[in-house]
């Protein structure tokens, strides 16, 4: 199992980082998730890395945060009704159709659907990475706890800039400058 995250292997899936979820999240986390989840987004767009976004139950929860949902094309915005997002037919097809083995994943809630998403992920056979300062819950002991949880299910935890410089690891890359561009 490669635990580098590699640009020609990712898949980048949001998991409902929605209105009336983000109102229940301290502000100071929700920022520095939509944040996070931006730079990410931005980046992947450079590297023709594959975005999925998910919604769950938008009618009720509203749609995603606007600046997410700027940086992705409407075909790859899928509605669920599952926690888990690959427990989805639309949702787990997209992913399966792209042939990567690997999935960055961030979003909302950390201890349920980050977490089952994660979990029925490598079950499948994927190499999980879960951004750890792009995921969130509504209380710190939440998030913690779905931490030690994902971090005991073989799921690789990491963070927003280790992904981006894991992929566009190479100065030579022409891409490199612009991820890193990113940063600043």
């Amino acid at each position: 199992m490669n635990t580098l995250a590699d640009a020609a292997e990712c898949v980048l899936l949001v998991v409902d980082v929605q209105q009336h979820i983000a109102e229940s999240i301290p502000n100071k986390v929700i920022k520095r998730v939509v944040k996070n989840t931006n730079l990410l987004m931005r980046a992947a767009g450079i590297l023709n890395i594959p975005k999925i976004l998910t919604e769950r139950n938008p009618n009720t929860l509203g749609s995603t945060e606007r600046s997410i949902l700027s940086l992705i094309e409407p075909k790859n915005i899928f509605s669920k009704t599952n926690f888990s997002a690959y427990k989805d037919k639309a949702i787990a097809a997209a992913i399966d159709a792209t042939k990567r083995p690997q999935i960055i994943l961030t979003g909302t809630q950390a201890h349920v659907s980050i977490l089952q998403t994660a979990i029925d992920l490598v079950r499948k056979g994927y190499t999980v990475f879960v951004v750890e300062d792009s995921i969130c819950a509504r209380t710190l002991e939440n998030y913690q706890n779905a931490l030690l949880r994902l971090s005991n299910s073989d799921v690789i935890m990491t963070c927003a800039e280790s992904v981006l410089f894991e992929w566009a690891n190479d100065l030579k890359n022409p891409s490199h400058l612009k991820v890193q561009s990113l940063l600043n």
